[in-house]
């Protein structure tokens, strides 16, 4: 560990992060923030590299979607580890890894019967580098973002206090056989079953996942005073403040959650004086402007017909359920708002 006081920025579509020298090319550290200013519990990702989907965008597999997914998470807390490790196939290595892939689509198996036909063990990965950083920094609680309790073990088994955070699989026609062995075969926590009954709750969050569409991070340009806003957050969170120029900067970020951190940056000292009171008013505004501006999207969530749209987020409960359904869900209450509005001008 002597050598992470070599660092540089990380910029990213989710913010900006710091990357940290460990001295082995097949350890990277990520921090968002200082490396060794993290709180008493941060959240952390032990991930896994994944050349096929990390590199080449292979869509058969959850791994790049797991890593984007715990960014988002940590930059929206503005704090938060990433250990990325060079262990491929579960710790085979990518030579058996490919030769796996290949009896998986050759002979119709799936990734356990693979492994097995080769004569591999399931996982041999190791993350005693996480564990050496945890006690160089002193930490020994942390909330583990993974779905695999092998890891949790693997923590506790070594003094580490571990809470599991739950990712959400972005199930796929080419993934979804993959996420069912995951759950059934390799135990781990995936949440695959879809309500399909037409009453049932629809539960949104990420903008690429199954109802992504009623998120203020799906990409819907939506055109209001006289500006194309890239998301409804993009104009949501220039909203906060007054002066012309700061508008502007935050409708030029890059991705919505550039927006949201450009504007928690700035709100300590320019937020207007009237926020809270017109706060649901402008996302209202923002919400009513992306569905009548997209017809496909207003189809869409007039095809949600009377199902209640939750939020599903345990990092807000306000807008979201906070989780566990206590939360207002002011968000999903919105949408219903205006899903009544169309239907009401379509009668």
């Amino acid at each position: 560990m002597n050598t992470l006081f070599n660092w540089c920025p990380l910029p990213t579509p989710e913010g900006e992060f710091r990357m940290y020298d460990t001295g082995d090319e097949s350890v990277r550290i990520v921090s968002f923030g200082d490396l060794y200013d993290q709180g008493a519990q941060p959240l952390l990702r032990m991930h896994s590299s994944c050349v096929a989907s990390e590199v080449f965008g292979a869509i058969d597999c959850d791994c790049a979607d797991q890593l984007r997914e715990s960014m988002k998470r940590i930059a929206r807390e503005r704090r938060g580890l990433i250990v990325h490790l060079h262990q491929e196939g579960r710790g085979q290595g990518l030579s058996n890894k490919i030769r796996a892939v290949h009896a998986m689509h050759r002979d119709r198996i799936d990734t356990v019967e693979a492994f097995e036909a080769l004569g591999l063990e399931q996982d041999v990965r190791s993350y005693e580098p996480v564990v050496r950083l945890l006690r160089h920094l002193k930490l020994d609680r942390v909330r583990l973002i993974s779905n695999n309790p092998a890891k949790v073990r693997f923590l506790q088994n070594r003094g580490v206090d571990v809470e599991m955070v739950n990712t959400r699989p972005n199930v796929r026609k080419e993934n979804a056989e993959y996420l069912r062995t995951k759950k059934s075969k390799l135990g781990h926590h995936l949440k695959l079953e879809v309500d399909a009954a037409s009453n049932g709750t629809i539960r949104f969050y990420h903008s690429d996942q199954p109802w992504g569409e009623l998120s203020n991070f799906s990409p819907h340009a939506v055109f209001l005073d006289g500006n194309v806003w890239p998301t409804v957050e993009h104009f949501y969170q220039a909203q906060k403040f007054t002066e012309a120029e700061y508008r502007e900067y935050i409708r030029s970020s890059a991705t919505p959650t550039r927006a949201k951190q450009r504007a928690y940056e700035r709100s300590a000292v320019r937020l207007r004086e009237d926020w809270e009171s017109v706060k649901e008013q402008v996302m209202l505004e923002g919400l009513r402007a992306k569905f009548e501006q997209h017809p496909d999207l207003r189809d869409r969530l007039v095809q949600s017909g009377d199902r209640l749209l939750v939020e599903h987020s345990d990092q807000d409960a306000y807008w979201g359920d906070g989780g566990d359904g206590t939360g207002l869900n002011r968000l999903g209450c919105l949408l219903m708002q205006v899903r009544s509005e169309i239907r009401k001008l379509g009668s």
